[in-house]
């Protein structure tokens, strides 16, 4: 690219979410504050989620995606492998909508997840971290992890918040009530 070509990006999320909005305006001014121009679109969720091909989250029709991702607490290595990229030839079956394909790093992820020894497991989730992040290829950018509230009376028993559960009812079966003294 020649000096002096402006840099400019769409910036691809759903509409109708106050909080996705407040986020991708603050980005879009971080990246005009450094020179780089970030056209904001807008699209309804049965739009942007929709099946690839049409869909343009799964098919990869976009220049920025925002969006948010729920993972359990283990590290999700298996949404970056390269098996899991979503295409023609396989359906569009996987989740890794952003195509980032290296066998060091599925290495890595099979490793860390084929042993029960928790040495083995950190250092080979350290090496994929190490592998995912070069700045040659960081595929994403987690922004931030969402913020969980909520509250229960004091005689209300069981209830344990999880930050990798959808609803903080996924446990209503544990619950009960104690009356207090």
């Amino acid at each position: 690219m020649p000096d002096g070509t402006p840099l400019k990006f769409v910036l691809n999320t759903t509409s109708g979410n106050k909080m996705r909005e407040q986020v991708t305006q603050i980005f879009q001014q971080n990246m005009k504050d450094i020179g780089i121009d970030i056209e904001l679109e807008y699209l309804p969720a049965s739009v942007y989620f929709g099946d690839p091909p049409d869909g343009p989250l799964f098919s990869r029709k976009y220049d920025l995606a925002e969006f948010a991702w729920l993972t359990g607490v283990e590290p999700p290595g298996d949404l970056y492998t390269c098996d899991g990229v979503p295409d023609e030839s396989n359906g569009w079956a996987g989740l890794n909508n952003t195509a980032y394909c290296n066998p060091e790093y599925d290495q890595a992820v099979r490793a860390a997840q084929s042993t029960l020894i928790r040495e083995e497991q950190a250092a080979n989730w350290a090496k994929a971290q190490e592998i995912f992040t070069r700045e040659d290829q960081l595929p994403i950018i987690p922004l931030f992890q969402r913020l969980k509230v909520a509250a229960t009376r004091p005689e209300v028993v069981g209830f344990n918040m999880d930050p990798t559960e959808n609803s903080e009812l996924y446990n209503v079966e544990e619950w009960d009530i104690v009356p207090q003294q």
